[in-house]
């Protein structure tokens, strides 16, 4: 959007400026869920935006467009304009409580410099049993651009999507302690699904060593850019 104002100067003069309001562009993660046609985030970052634009790792962007929003779990489903080249992983989701005090848990970090020796960058930590509000504290040194991500147990389940404290204090009120970030549990995911009728195609998920699981699963992660 371009403004023009005019200033009067002292001489009588009138000085006309041009003003160019550039869009400010929001970054996040996702990752793709089923035929790869979907991609899960967090609402904050794209319930705003006239433009959405989904990034693969040495692959062509895709455009996409907001289909469902959950502005009270601050959730978001994406649907791509095109299908991506890459075949996701199919996922085993964790659906109950926490068996142990506390769980290691990681995530894959989107690789940014988008190069072709680019890796994502696992991320350690770990969960604790007890939460409250539908989200998971986890003890994972994040940026706030791992939001929207997933969220993975030993076991290679997905426990949950990822939100940076920040995201999460926005739309939760819970006693803030900066040791943790947190995660909107599998659950919430699985209702979603099941409400869009996006069901995985595949329900027989190969079991996958952890080194495979994380180069097969690294196809899923996306960055996304909402304008």
């Amino acid at each position: 959007m371009i403004k023009i104002i005019g200033v009067l100067c002292p001489l009588g003069i009138l000085i006309f400026f041009l003003i160019f309001n550039t869009p400010v562009t929001r970054l996040g993660s996702g990752f793709l869920i089923g035929s790869g046609s979907y991609v899960f985030t967090y609402h904050d970052l794209v319930k705003e935006a006239d433009s959405i634009k989904v990034v693969f790792p040495n692959e062509d962007d895709i455009p996409a467009i907001l289909l469902y929003k959950d502005a009270n779990h601050n959730l978001a489903v994406l649907q791509l304009i095109n299908a991506p080249k890459v075949k996701p992983n199919q996922f085993k989701y964790f659906n109950s409580n926490f068996r142990l005090k506390s769980e290691y848990v990681y995530t894959l970090g989107y690789p940014w410099t988008n190069t072709m020796e680019d890796t994502h960058v696992l991320i350690n930590g770990s969960a604790s049993l007890n939460y409250e509000l539908d989200l998971i504290p986890i003890t994972m040194p994040l940026n706030s651009i791992n939001s929207g991500g997933p969220l993975f147990n030993s076991n290679n389940d997905l426990l949950g999507m990822i939100l940076h404290r920040k995201h999460a204090a926005s739309f939760y009120e819970f006693e803030k302690q900066k040791n943790y970030n947190y995660a909107i549990p599998a659950s919430t995911i699985i209702r979603v699904i099941d409400k869009l009728k996006l069901k995985e195609k595949y329900q027989n998920i190969q079991k996958l060593t952890r080194e495979s699981f994380i180069e097969a699963t690294s196809k899923n992660i996306v960055l996304i850019e909402a304008y």
